[in-house]
């Protein structure tokens, strides 16, 4: 057990005894507290079964509602169709079907929150001064934090519609991102996309819908030929162009690295009919 801190965690919990809502209009709607009435809030989706609990949290110098609810709903028929996904920094999740999803950009909001911290580190810790500039970089973070939800969410959601079974990379984002100063940068940029997210919403959409999440080691997917399995490291010749340097097989490089992901995943599976060969009859060799 821990003190409370003011101004951490700050969050409380209302029974589903007592959870209580009502429609206004098309976005809003209101919210029975105890002790406190009825609390407007916008109604961003709509509440389907019965209500067991709601957690009321403060991020960012707003509140939000997390209501759950219990429902009977009926489990989904999985769907047939698998895919690969290379996460990535330019391009956030490239499919084996070709298809491409890039993050919504947060470079004009960084950059508020930039100055917002440099403002903040000019203050005195402990004035007021200092606890209002911090509730501003506080609510930046926060707009920047929902933004990437969304788009997150979005993105996963398209995904775990049409596929059953998406075959990723194991990546060990943690590992990854707690490098020195050198790879500032890009820590920064694979935190903005938020890998480790994207394959917690895959794992949790595909579940409800009956579907399978796969994790494969990521070792030479982007330096293999999706076309005849050569290995090499020079066939990557820039970010964005994958050119085998054996049978002269040309593709975009994450689109080539996506199909060798679901290959390794799902050895039966064609990888969206770009290689002229099957999967099943590829044999990896690494080029001298």
């Amino acid at each position: 057990p821990k003190f409370r801190k003011a101004g951490v965690h700050e969050s409380f919990e209302v029974k589903g005894t007592d959870a209580r809502t009502r429609k206004l209009n098309a976005k809003w709607a209101q919210f029975w507290v105890p002790k406190i009435g009825w609390v407007k809030y916008r109604d961003s989706r709509s509440i389907d079964g019965k209500i067991c609990a709601t957690r009321i949290v403060n991020e960012g110098g707003k509140w939000f509602a997390c209501i759950g609810v219990k429902t009977d709903s009926q489990a989904l028929a999985p769907s047939s169709l698998a895919l690969g996904v290379d996460r990535g920094v330019a391009v956030a999740m490239a499919c084996s079907d070709g298809k491409q999803y890039h993050a919504t950009s947060l470079a004009a909001l960084d950059q508020k929150v930039g100055r917002a911290r440099k403002v903040l580190s000019r203050r005195k810790r402990g004035s007021s001064r200092y606890r209002k500039q911090r509730l501003v970089v506080a609510r930046l973070l926060g707009k920047a934090a929902r933004i990437r939800r969304d788009w997150q969410h979005k993105a996963t959601t398209s995904i775990c519609r049409t596929y059953g079974t998406v075959v990723i990379e194991d990546l060990r984002t943690q590992n990854m991102t707690s490098a020195g100063r050198g790879k500032r940068g890009l820590n920064r940029s694979i935190l903005n996309v938020g890998w480790h997210s994207i394959e917690l919403m895959l794992a949790y959409k595909l579940e409800e819908r009956g579907g399978t999440l796969i994790k494969i080691n990521p070792a030479y997917t982007s330096q293999t030929c999706s076309a005849c399995g050569t290995i090499d490291k020079q066939s990557r010749e820039s970010q964005a162009r994958f050119s085998c340097t054996s049978c002269g097989h040309t593709m975009n490089a994450d689109h080539n690295a996506a199909i060798n992901i679901l290959r390794q995943g799902m050895p039966s599976v064609d990888g969206g009919g770009c290689a002229p060969v099957e999967a099943r009859t590829v044999t990896p060799r690494i080029a001298a």
